[in-house]
């Protein structure tokens, strides 16, 4: 598993459609009325939720840096 994420998370296309991903939500922000909060709160959720999954990828992905120092420590 930890190898796995660790080549998506490498991958320039996942990479792109990451950044993309953000910088679409950064726009519907930006882009936004006064008037438009639900839209820009919404967009937000949208973007934490990128970077909670992203963020469980690089978990996973230095899970076995993790044991391995574990064992030394040990």
């Amino acid at each position: 598993m930890a190898q796995w994420a660790k080549n998506l998370l490498n991958d320039d296309f996942f990479k792109e459609v990451v950044e993309n991903l953000k910088k679409e939500q950064i726009s519907v922000i930006i882009n936004s009325n006064s008037s438009d909060i639900g839209k820009r709160e919404d967009a937000y959720k949208h973007i934490k939720s990128i970077e909670l999954i992203t963020g469980h990828l690089e978990g996973l992905a230095s899970e076995t840096v993790i044991k391995e120092k574990k064992w030394k420590i040990l």
